[in-house]
């Protein structure tokens, strides 16, 4: 609070001086924080960066940005997060959430926003896992509870199978269909790994020690290695690795959080197969998530 304080008694002071002699550039240095003033055609612009010692700023780690024009502010916080790294304390700043690692179960339902299986499935097996390397958000209001938030993350699924039942392409079709005569799967299964970028609008706040979120969103994924297995005669086998999957896929992904822990739910918007080409399934997903 000191240092907006300061803030606005400095570009009040640099608006009154405007139309004397002024630097193009004036730079401040402030509790380990560089702060660069510009002046143009009225207009004053504040930046401030995060610095690692005196005099040695980082000046793509930028935490606010303030334009100060006939006698108004306007404020703006830009964060981008990366794993185990540590934030420094200060005015509340906005704050993207999106899970290091989690978790859930899955399921292949026969709609959009269904969690229910239209397949023999064993929901208690088909699980998927992932991780968000890197996230980032900037602010949209005045106060910074709420922002636009995008991530890049990497994720691993594998639905299980039930009744002898394997995933096939038959004749050009992929079938959900029972092995053959003679044959008795051990477990069967479809697997596949996920590039995911999610967008979503989120809200948050200061809840006691830590801060409670929840946001909405869509998520692009980009599939990749998808197929289909089962084990017998004591062997794993391949059925088929060419399943008339889309490669492209749209989630709609929903959270809610305190702290370091929140449920994540997501919803296939678009199928898993190709029109025409295999069974009409949609995944889902419930699970929770530890968040840096």
């Amino acid at each position: 609070m000191k240092h907006m304080f300061l803030l606005f008694l400095l570009m009040t002071s640099l608006s009154v001086m405007a139309q004397e002699s002024i630097p193009q550039d004036t730079t401040i240095y402030l509790n380990g924080r560089k702060m660069i003033i510009r002046e143009n055609n009225g207009k004053i612009k504040v930046k401030m960066y995060e610095a690692k010692t005196e005099n040695d700023t980082i000046e793509n780690a930028q935490v606010f940005e303030g334009v100060y024009l006939d006698g108004r502010s306007i404020e703006r916080t830009t964060t981008v997060s990366v794993p185990f790294v540590k934030k420094k304390k200060g005015f509340y700043s906005f704050d993207p959430h999106y899970p290091a690692i989690y978790f859930g179960f899955n399921k292949l339902g026969g709609q959009a926003f269904r969690y229910s299986a239209e397949v023999p499935q064993i929901g208690t097996k088909s699980w998927e896992w992932g991780i968000n390397p890197f996230s980032g958000g900037i602010a949209i209001t005045r106060d910074n509870h709420w922002g636009i938030t995008s991530a890049l993350g990497l994720a691993r699924m594998v639905y299980k199978l039930d009744n002898n039942y394997g995933f096939e392409k038959i004749d050009g079709i992929t079938v959900c269909q029972p092995a053959a005569e003679g044959i008795e799967y051990k477990k069967s299964w479809l697997r596949y790994w996920a590039f995911r970028v999610p967008v979503s609008l989120e809200w948050q706040t200061k809840f006691g020690s830590s801060r409670a979120f929840i946001t909405a969103g869509v998520e692009a994924e980009w599939r990749v290695g998808i197929k289909s297995r089962a084990k017998y005669d004591g062997d794993k086998h391949t059925l088929s690795s060419n399943l008339n999957a889309n490669p492209l896929g749209l989630n709609m992904l929903l959270q809610a959080g305190y702290g370091s822990f929140a449920f994540n739910a997501r919803f296939a918007l678009t199928p898993l197969f190709e029109k025409n080409k295999g069974p009409e399934l949609y995944p889902a997903s419930l699970g929770i998530g530890w968040y840096w």
